[in-house]
């Protein structure tokens, strides 16, 4: 019988992390552990984070004070316009990749860490080569930085730049993959728990300005990617239980000021899940069931 391995995947989603923080806590509440972490951009970081620490009660409180310290740390500056405008004429403000350095430093992605490091979970990391426009995994060569690998796939313009490493030129993993199933597909998950924190919402109909233009091309290619990624997993046999996470209204990504509700909610619409489960297969965990298709709640 196949081993069962069961991924959490973490979409990228900026301030809307703090979703996955509350979804993280109520799984582990309901004994629902994974074997493996695959996450992009802020999906990354709470992977990494819980990668490192363990996946315990302690380490999850620990991860909700980090989250809760992060509203005074301004780690996405709304100054967008003019970080935008710093970013056209060449000349990137590398202070708010200094301080996201140096905040996950102090949270225990210490500079000589590797994935090896990571004994009790496999951890993998989303980024994007814009040179050749695919997708840069870390976690395969058990030798790579597991700081470099969560950096690179935080560094979203206009707030962190790309950087040059390796001769590729690396950004953000929602680029390509901001839910990434198939990554959990593709190293050997059985079954896949999907902690989205996209909100399709900020692409509302009736705004016909610039940025408007601009978020609703972004949340089509989003959409269409997970969409995609998810059929593809299914279609290989592998259960794939997506959770939106995402309150009564709209989260920008820099609002680290609804932090402390944004862990709530996800915290009350996973135990909604877990509930709704437990409802139509009993007191089985999802690692559990054999399925052919993934429930969506």
């Amino acid at each position: 019988m196949e081993e069962r391995r069961l991924a959490f995947v973490l979409s990228g989603g900026g301030a809307r992390g703090a979703f996955q923080v509350g979804a993280l806590k109520a799984l582990y509440e309901n004994n629902i552990h994974p074997e493996i972490l695959v996450g992009t951009s802020i999906g990354a970081v709470n992977a990494a984070f819980l990668a490192v620490h363990g996946i315990n009660s302690s380490s999850i409180e620990r991860l909700i004070q980090t989250w809760m310290e992060s509203v005074k740390m301004d780690l996405l500056p709304k100054h967008f316009a003019w970080l935008t405008l710093r970013t056209i004429l060449k000349t990137p403000d590398y202070r708010n990749f200094g301080k996201l350095q140096n905040f996950l430093v102090a949270h225990g992605v210490r500079p000589d860490l590797r994935f090896r490091d990571m004994r009790e979970i496999q951890l993998y990391l989303v980024a994007t080569d814009l040179y050749t426009g695919q997708l840069v995994l870390y976690g395969q060569n058990p030798g790579q930085s597991v700081l470099e690998g969560v950096l690179a796939s935080c560094a979203l313009p206009p707030f962190f730049p790309p950087y040059e490493r390796d001769g590729k030129l690396l950004m953000d993993g929602g680029t390509v993959s901001n839910l990434p199933v198939e990554v959990a597909v593709s190293q050997g998950a059985t079954e896949i728990l999907a902690l989205d924190v996209t909100d399709p919402r900020k692409a509302a109909k009736g705004e016909t300005n610039l940025k408007a233009y601009l978020n609703k091309l972004v949340n089509a290619s989003e959409q269409r990617h997970i969409a995609l990624e998810i059929a593809l997993a299914r279609e290989k046999g592998i259960p794939v239980h997506h959770i939106p996470l995402r309150g009564p209204d709209p989260t920008s990504i820099s609002d680290f000021s609804a932090v402390p509700d944004s862990i709530r909610i996800g915290y009350e619409i996973t135990n909604r899940w877990v509930e709704q489960w437990t409802t139509t297969y009993g007191n089985r965990h999802p690692i559990e069931i054999q399925m052919n298709q993934g429930v969506n709640l």
